[in-house]
């Protein structure tokens, strides 16, 4: 190495050494200054905060958000957090904070623009829906949108969208909707949403593509939730496109269908979905296209799968083979997976009425793809047993928890039963007393260290008692006002208490009755009822010529007083006996000259003084019934599901003494369950069948054989019966022939015959058997009201034709043999109300009456028409069962 090389090599050593050290003393004075100035910062307190910019917003409210507060040391990060929390409020549309060096320390400034406030929303064009709709949607999708809330731009796309899909839902995809906002002030404004729904667009047709196990008539079968359009479908709203709903109906509806065959491979693709103008069925007047969707859904069948082996595991608390075969699995059978799925549920029912809620059933499956054959396993894990540690009820703020706990079936210290529970609410729920008790009501609390649960009924209860004053006009009462009190709950105790005064133009009730459902905490029921009724018998007037549907006279008066007592107890679960006894004194006023002669002269049969004082003073009933009663409805009126068979034999006269003996069985059915096809379980489809006959036994005071009294026989008709005709106008026609008598009680003689002369009458008599058929369906439109639809089909009918004789001067009676047995039918809806007073419906009942009497009979030479209504609207209280 050279000198000059040495030198310049220790002069670059040197340098490089200088601006090293150099950099770090720079870099040190660095940080030195900035720690000293952020030490600075932080020993700087807050001198004052100020807000300035809010003008609706009280400043209290703003420094609620700030958590920075005067005289407190300030922290940067801390002011920054302030800042973000006011703009969160979402009442600010704009905030800015400033730093200012005051005398003592820092000044903190947040300058606030505030939101305006929504002062009014308009919905212009809606139709479809209802701005209440429009809520509940913004709601779900938390759409901040609303009356006097912050106005923010942002919500308003959300807003739009929300409108939109009611719009779809309503069946009017072509909808549009554009949002207009207007300021009505520097603090507040208007948002209008003007809205265009445009055409119905329904589903006009569903295609398949790919399909060849079902055809696609059978396949559309299979989804519930969407439907061509149809009339029905029109009432229902299945024709209306949602995504959703057809998004279940294929992935569920329609792929378990082929499931059920063995193809558990088949799956569905995407639908196309399509708007086109297409022709529809239409009617004169409509347009002959219309928008329609056109659905097409791609189907992957696959191919079809047979069990190959099966066998259950776990099983040790049952017996294994039952429970194998209970799954009804064969090797060689088609795989049907809904059958496999429905066979665990039962198992899992099963298993639960034994207490192991803990219970799982998972089927363990091997499939073959080669031999298209499946190994299943169903792998069960029975758990542990638990038993009722406690029973609770909440809500019953006036029933006693006694009422309650005698109607369950289930007991503390008792090992679970779900039937038993499930049991235990129907029979809650046929007390009266609480709004329906639904599963939602009730919850099953587990334990599972201890093995025990808890059950805790949550109930509403119902009015327990009404006082009310009632009046109107009905077909069965005519005029009517009146007064009553009821308790179904009296007390709190269960017991019921009624009173009834109500007069009218056809009939007068007063009524005084106690029933105690646990006489002295047994399960007999005892109860007993006073009573003084009149009621008036209309029919139709029998004059020449045809007979106005209007005219109607009365044919007598009833009058009716006496008590009951009755009895019941619970023989089985569902099952109730019972016995009653009734006393009545029965008089007849008022009897129409037509009707004199065959009303006195019976009457006067029956009596054992055998005159027409002895009939004027009435007849006396003395009576028992035994019954029989099988009850699962869930609610006592207005089911919605469950059975009701009941079987009453009264027996009047005999042993109990009396003036007459009849025996009345009367048989009852009513069946109620929900309608899953048309309207998913919110209508409600009810049955009933009624028979009814009387059997006179015995002898009569002068030896005779006993009849029936004519006020014991049977009419048909009105508004609990069938519907389009009249109170007790369907009846056989009878003319009686009676032997004119003089002054002194000889006959009359014809001048021109020389023959006694014989008076005719024609008069309703009434029949000894009835058959009452009814169908109704049940759909509740909203609250209080209910419409239902209606087919009554029955006859009340002479069987008996001795049963029809007379006594004293009647020679004769002619059974009109062109009016007995005669089918009537009505059929039509309801509009029904309940009144919250009296907990009954108010019914509007228009009717119209497919099969009539139609027909016409001879009386003194004379034609005569019996002609009954076609149609009528009536209106009544009370539920029809």
């Amino acid at each position: 190495m050279t000198p000059l090389e040495s030198v310049s090599k220790v002069l670059f050593e040197q340098l490089w050494v200088v601006r090293t050290w150099g950099a770090f003393l720079a870099l040190t004075l660095l940080f030195s200054s900035a720690l000293g100035q952020a030490v600075l910062v932080s020993d700087q307190r807050i001198e004052e905060i100020r807000i300035v910019g809010n003008r609706r917003i009280p400043e209290s409210t703003v420094r609620y958000y700030i958590r920075s507060k005067e005289d407190l040391l300030y922290d940067e990060e801390q002011a920054l957090r302030d800042f973000d929390a006011l703009l969160n409020t979402n009442f600010f549309a704009d905030a800015k904070i400033k730093r200012m060096e005051g005398e003592s320390g820092v000044i903190l400034i947040f300058e606030l623009v505030e939101r305006p406030l929504i002062r009014n929303v308009e919905y212009e064009g809606m139709k479809s829906f209802k701005e209440s709709d429009v809520l509940e949607r913004f709601r779900d999708m938390r759409v901040g949108l609303s009356v006097d809330s912050p106005f923010d731009p942002a919500n308003l796309p959300k807003a739009r969208r929300a409108i939109k899909m009611l719009l779809d839902q309503n069946g009017r995809p072509l909808g549009r909707v554009e949002v207009v906002t207007e300021s009505l002030t520097a603090t507040s404004e208007k948002i209008i949403f003007k809205i265009d729904e445009g055409p119905k667009v329904r589903i006009g047709n569903i295609d398949f593509e790919g399909n060849t196990v079902f055809t696609d008539e059978e396949l559309r079968g299979s989804l519930e939730l969407t439907k061509e359009r149809s009339l029905m479908t029109i009432f229902k709203g299945s024709d209306k496109f949602i995504e959703e709903k057809l998004e279940y109906d294929v992935g569920v509806n329609l792929i378990e269908r082929y499931r059920e065959v063995g193809y558990i491979m088949a799956r569905a693709g995407t639908p196309e979905v399509k708007i086109v103008e297409a022709r529809r069925p239409g009617m004169i007047g409509f347009r002959k296209t219309k928008q329609q969707y056109y659905l097409t859904i791609p189907i992957v069948e696959g191919d079809q799968y047979f069990w190959n082996s099966f066998d259950v595991q776990g099983v040790t608390n049952m017996d294994q083979g039952a429970v194998k075969a209970s799954y009804g699995i064969i090797p060689g059978q088609v795989v049907n997976y809904t059958a496999l799925k429905e066979a665990s549920d039962s198992l899992k029912e099963i298993y639960s009425t034994t207490g192991y809620l803990d219970m799982t059933v998972v089927p363990d499956m091997d499939f073959d793809q080669e031999k298209k054959t499946v190994d299943v396993v169903i792998r069960v894990n029975e758990g542990k047993q638990y038993i009722v540690h406690r029973i609770d009820f909440a809500g019953n703020t006036k029933t006693r928890d006694k009422v309650m706990r005698r109607e369950f079936f289930l007991e503390e210290q008792q090992l679970f039963n779900g039937g038993l529970l499930d049991f235990s609410i129907l029979r809650l729920n046929q007390l009266g007393y609480f709004e329906p008790i639904e599963e939602k009501d009730y919850d099953v609390i587990k334990r599972s260290t201890e093995g025990e649960v808890e059950i805790l009924v949550t109930v509403k209860e119902k009015s327990q008692q009404s006082i009310g004053l009632s009046g109107g006009v009905s077909g069965i009462s005519g005029s009517f006002i009146g007064i009553n009190y009821s308790s179904n709950n009296f007390r709190g105790l269960g017991q019921r208490i009624d009173v009834a005064l109500t007069t009218g133009t056809r009939t007068s009730n007063y009524m005084l009755s106690f029933t105690e459902p646990y006489f002295l905490d047994s399960k007999i029921s005892m109860g007993a009822s006073l009573f003084s009724q009149r009621l008036r018998f209309d029919t139709f007037a029998a004059s020449g010529g045809f007979i106005p549907e209007s005219a109607n006279f009365t044919l007598y008066t009833q009058k009716t007083t006496g008590f009951t007592v009755t009895s019941s107890y619970p023989m089985w679960r569902w099952t109730r006996t019972g016995l009653s006894y009734t006393f009545q004194r029965i008089k007849i006023d008022d009897i129409d000259d037509s009707f004199t002669d065959f009303a006195l002269n019976q009457l006067v049969g029956f009596t054992p003084g055998g005159s027409p004082q002895d009939a004027a003073n009435g007849i006396l009933r003395s009576e028992i019934k035994p019954s029989l009663q099988y009850n699962t409805k869930n609610q006592v009126f207005n089911a919605t599901q469950g059975t009701m068979v009941s079987f009453e034999l009264p027996i009047a006269g005999g042993p109990l003494g009396g003036d007459f003996n009849l025996i009345r069985p009367f048989v009852e059915f009513q069946k109620f369950f929900p309608d899953r096809w048309m309207s998913k379980g919110r209508g409600t489809w009810a049955f009933r069948a009624q028979v009814n006959h009387i059997i006179p036994y015995g002898k009569l005071p002068n030896g005779d054989p006993m009849t029936a009294p004519f006020f014991e026989r049977i009419f048909a008709g009105g508004e609990f019966t069938l519907r389009g005709f009249d109170i007790r106008s369907v009846s056989p026609w009878v003319i009686t022939q009676t032997a004119s008598l003089d002054s002194l009680g000889n006959p009359t003689i014809a001048p021109a015959t020389g023959l006694p002369l014989i008076n005719e009458s024609a008069i309703p008599v009434g029949g000894d058997t009835s058959l009452i058929l009814t169908t109704e369906y049940r759909m509740p439109i909203f609250g209080p009201l209910q419409v239902t639809g209606f087919v009554d089909f029955g006859t009340a009918t002479a069987i008996r034709k001795d049963n029809l004789r007379v006594f004293g001067p009647a020679t004769n009676v002619i059974l009109q043999e062109q009016t007995n047995n005669v089918w009537r039918a009505s059929t039509g809806a309801e509009i029904q109300f309940l009144l919250p007073v009296i907990n009954q419906p108010f019914r509007l009942i228009f009717a119209y009456n497919p099969l009539i009497l139609d027909t016409s009979i001879v009386v003194n030479g004379n034609r005569f028409f019996l002609r009954e209504p076609r149609s009528g609207v009536k209106f009544t209280v009370g539920y029809t069962f």
